[in-house]
């Protein structure tokens, strides 16, 4: 006999993507809410330009509280500190209305972003050369990830 949560807990796990996935999408819609920023920057609607910077704010602040400060080291002290960095330019961008510190902030979050795409490109072909050991994401093998 068959439930109904067992089966709806299956088909959901099975769309959800790794912990590694997650961060790098939550990345890319970043980069899309301060391209919709500048984009009502640009139009001259503030509505549009505040409530897009509001969201990757948002992103950004969550993703430097789930930083594990503890594993991390080195690292998540700099990736911290970065993500702070983007957040004082997203609100001196909003408080200025400047389309050029919106693109800064791109860019920085594109490079963030193909970063941590590619250290997830390097995971999982490392896991699927190595036939011996089942595909455990980075986090679990004493590497955290931002999300």
């Amino acid at each position: 006999m068959t439930y109904a949560g067992y089966s709806a807990y299956n088909r959901i796990a099975n769309t959800i993507d790794c912990r590694e996935m997650i961060l790098v999408k939550l990345l890319d819609g970043t980069v899309r809410f301060v391209q919709a920023a500048r984009a009502g920057l640009e139009a001259g609607n503030p509505k549009i330009k505040g409530e897009n910077i509001s969201k990757a704010i948002a992103i950004i602040s969550e993703l430097d509280c789930s930083l594990d400060r503890e594993m991390g080291g080195s690292l998540v002290e700099n990736l911290s500190g970065l993500y702070r960095y983007v957040l004082n330019r997203l609100t001196l961008a909003n408080l200025r209305n400047d389309n050029r510190i919106l693109g800064e902030v791109e860019g920085l979050l594109l490079t963030i972003k193909e970063g941590f795409s590619e250290a997830l490109k390097q995971i999982s072909s490392e896991a699927l050369s190595d036939h011996s050991l089942s595909y455990q994401p980075a986090s679990q093998k004493g590497i955290c990830f931002a999300a």
